[in-house]
């Protein structure tokens, strides 16, 4: 095999190894996306126990305040039935203090009731929450590894690519550029070698006379008549010796 050939298989299975690896990389979006429905589906179960037991926990804290103002009335009106001079001011003041004392009772009942809802809700609500938490950090635990992962890819990537351009130099100055345009097209990975007459990237046969010019290129830079690729005619495994083949 001549050095030329030797260079173009290198770079044409160093391309096919970036091509591989880009697959890989471009089903991460998916794979983060699939881990994240799991954990939004476990936090709408959560959401189903927790949203009604926060919005009880809401009204408890907004009847517990109306008590408290409730509470300051009945002292309020109870001091002022004390320095009333007349019947009239003394009904009136002991009117008030009744109807803040059957509001004071009625929000306590409310108030009751909604934590009896609560402790209901409450073994729930907790299994919930651990489930929750544990598909949480499983959930953490994938993306930080999808994300590593994706940092491996993206490194191997580039040392792969530099080592491809390194090839390519040695098919002229232009080479790169062509290479890049390829890939910039979508047709990757741009150097493919051409298997029993055909070309590995379109999967169609040279015609004969153009099978032959890409032989006599013999590693120079050939491109497919039909994609455009960077094509090179596969090395022949070398035959082994007369003495290994008899033993």
């Amino acid at each position: 095999m001549s050095a030329e050939l030797e260079n173009m298989a290198f770079v044409g299975d160093t391309d096919s190894r970036i091509f591989e690896l880009n697959l890989i990389l471009r089903k991460i979006p998916t794979r983060v996306a699939e881990a994240r429905r799991q954990l939004e589906a476990e936090e709408s179960l959560l959401n189903e126990v927790l949203l009604p037991w926060t919005q009880m926990e809401d009204e408890i804290q907004e009847r517990e305040a109306t008590i408290k103002i409730a509470l300051e009335s009945i002292v309020k009106f109870e001091a002022h039935m004390k320095k009333v001079t007349t019947q009239k001011e003394y009904i009136a003041a002991r009117k008030q203090v009744d109807e803040a004392r059957r509001l004071n009772t009625r929000l306590q009942d409310e108030i009751l009731e909604r934590r009896l809802n609560q402790e209901e809700l409450t073994p729930r609500l907790k299994e919930r929450r651990k489930t929750h938490q544990n598909v949480l950090e499983t959930f953490q635990g994938e993306k930080a590894g999808i994300t590593d992962e994706q940092a491996r890819l993206e490194k191997e990537i580039a040392e792969l690519t530099g080592k491809v351009e390194e090839g390519l130099k040695q098919l002229g100055p232009s080479a790169i550029q062509y290479y890049q345009k390829l890939i910039r097209g979508g047709k990757s990975p741009g150097v493919v070698p051409v298997i029993a007459g055909s070309c590995n990237g379109c999967n169609m046969a040279l015609p004969p006379q153009v099978y032959n010019l890409l032989l006599a290129a013999n590693g120079k830079l050939f491109t497919c008549p039909t994609c455009n690729r960077i094509t090179y005619p596969q090395p022949q495994e070398e035959a082994p010796p007369a003495d290994a083949a008899a033993g």
